[in-house]
């Protein structure tokens, strides 16, 4: 397939944290980078903040040959191996087709159960809670206490990193010189005003 017919996917489970793909998904569109809203079927689903979303997609249209990017958005959900299981098999053929694979939060879980951050650098919303919650997991050592961390075309983040996740994303997307997602990451993570350039 063509690179400029692959998609770039943003996927979504039940119970997904509003929060964590608001961002991205606000500057992919500003910046007209055409994005596919999927889950784990076509059916509604509903935020940890009762917010009802109709995906555009299912993850099951599409194979890792079809997708440029594949972003994971935490919720509730993910530490249930039943639940996202396609998605699930789908992130290592992600990568391992060289595409973007991104994960936050509750997603990074579901990797580690996977077997997907081995041998990657990664982070997750602790490392003890990650250990805890999969017990499979020993790549402490790849493990990075940051809120977002890139290894190549994969990028895990903190559900506290929503901001820093972007950020990461915006690199590995090419979307803006990296001053202005400078000035875009303090005006996002701490209130700092851009010059008035910034808004040109």
């Amino acid at each position: 397939m063509n690179e400029s017919q692959k998609k770039l996917l943003i996927y979504l489970p039940d119970q997904f944290a509003d929060w964590e793909g608001a961002h991205l998904m606000a500057e992919l569109t500003q910046n007209k980078v055409l994005f596919t809203v999927v889950s784990e079927s076509r059916d509604t689903i509903t935020s940890i903040g009762n917010l009802k979303v109709l995906p555009e997609a299912a993850i099951t249209d599409f194979t890792a040959d079809q997708i440029s990017g594949l972003i994971l958005i935490g919720g509730e959900n993910w530490t249930d191996t039943t639940k996202n299981k396609y998605v699930r098999g789908l992130a290592a053929q992600v990568l391992q087709k060289n595409s973007v694979l991104a994960a936050i939060c509750g997603a990074t879980v579901a990797l580690a159960q996977e077997g997907v951050l081995q041998g990657r650098k990664h982070t997750s919303n602790d490392l003890t809670m990650l250990k805890a919650i999969v017990p499979t997991y020993s790549d402490d050592a790849n493990y990075v206490n940051k809120l977002a961390v890139t290894d190549g075309n994969f990028v895990t983040a903190s559900g506290a990193g929503a901001v820093d996740f972007t950020l990461e994303l915006l690199r590995l997307l090419g979307i803006y010189d990296e001053e202005k997602r400078q000035h875009w990451y303090k005006l996002f993570k701490h209130g700092t005003l851009p010059p008035q350039e910034f808004w040109a």
